[in-house]
């Protein structure tokens, strides 16, 4: 029986484009003694390169931090009769759509989305085929989490911001990153060996993360305003690990010959990734790879178990609809707004030393 798999792709989220602002000593940063530093750090956003992607994650990331620490020696609000500032930022996933504020506190949001963004960015370039590998990319989704979080909170009651500003967008956005530090926590778990309940109930939580990100997705604001790639990727993700809960959980009955219910929870498994490769269309090919390979463990496991009850244990499987949910244990949490902007935390928070081993 399969235990370990490759880790399947990940989803990272495209930084905001800005455009360049005309400041004033006098009028917005009067009371600043780093205007000159300001100035110039905002300058090096929107001036360093036509395309942020195109700039190294981590380098983006100091830069955007710097940006962050500087203005907090500004005057907390511009005044309100001057109209020539003007913060522009871009729909990170509709460039074509922006939004201009001389709000300070739009600016702050948007560099903390960027953060999360170049976070993300950062944790999908890893190569998790080894524990630190996992780990790592695991801390830095988990700031990415607490940046779009924080996002989210610093938005309340700004008006006229982009969809990717929205309350919605930054719930789905946290809870995305969330489901990809929880992925990597599944992925440490098997390479540990950790028993089939414990990653089963690991996995569960993964596909409770993406099924919340998913249903955010497809409705509105958020609706058709994402690619369909990305739709179709958490669809997928989400009855993956829906699966793999079912999997693991159904090898632990297995072994204390709950057979009824194991051919049961396989049979669910099953028509949960059957379902979604029909509708899911335009994710990676690597993850259908994972979704059928895993689609074809369960097969097997489903066969050998009627198999065995035919045989031996003539046992009434239970319907689907009468079973009890999957317990589930989340061992990721967004990172503290002050984690994600100090600048001595740039591997970002550590997962929560709670083992899967211990679960």
């Amino acid at each position: 029986m399969s235990q370990s798999r490759p880790p399947s792709p990940m989803l990272s989220v495209p930084e905001k484009k800005t455009a360049a602002a005309e400041l004033f000593r006098d009028r917005h940063f009067f009371n600043s003694a780093s205007f000159s530093d300001i100035r110039d750090a905002r300058a090096a956003l929107s001036a360093a390169t036509p395309n942020p992607q195109d700039q190294a994650p981590a380098f983006r990331r100091a830069l955007l931090l710097r940006y962050h620490r500087l203005l907090f020696s500004a005057r907390d609000d511009p005044c309100a009769f001057d109209e020539t500032l003007a913060f522009t930022w871009h729909d990170a996933f509709r460039p074509h759509l922006r939004h201009a504020s001389a709000s300070l506190r739009f600016e702050k949001a948007a560099l903390v989305f960027n953060v999360g963004a170049a976070s993300s960015r950062i944790a999908t370039a890893v190569v998790r085929e080894t524990e630190g590998g996992v780990k790592a990319a695991c801390a830095e989704f988990q700031r990415a989490a607490g940046a779009f979080r924080a996002v989210g909170e610093m938005m309340e009651g700004e008006e006229g911001a982009t969809v990717d500003m929205s309350p919605q967008a930054a719930l789905m956005l946290e809870r995305l990153m969330l489901a990809q530090a929880q992925e990597c926590c599944f992925e440490r778990a098997l390479a540990a060996g950790t028993s089939p309940a414990a990653c089963s109930k690991v996995a569960r939580q993964a596909a409770l993360y993406y099924d919340e990100a998913y249903a955010a997705l497809v409705a509105p604001p958020l609706q058709n305003h994402f690619e369909r790639s990305w739709v179709s990727q958490i669809q997928l993700k989400a009855a993956q690990f829906n699966a793999e809960a079912c999997y693991r959980y159904a090898i632990e009955l297995h072994e204390k010959t709950e057979i009824g219910e194991e051919i049961t929870r396989l049979q669910v498994g099953i028509n949960a990734i059957v379902d979604a490769k029909r509708t899911a269309r335009g994710a990676p090919g690597p993850l259908y790879d994972s979704a059928s390979k895993l689609e074809q463990d369960m097969n097997r496991s489903l066969e050998r178990a009627v198999n065995e009850n035919n045989r031996i244990y003539l046992i009434r499987s239970p319907a689907a609809k009468s079973l009890a949910p999957l317990p589930a244990a989340s061992l990721v949490r967004p990172a503290s707004l002050s984690e994600i902007l100090d600048a001595k935390t740039e591997n970002g928070p550590q997962p929560s030393e709670t083992s899967a081993l211990r679960l």
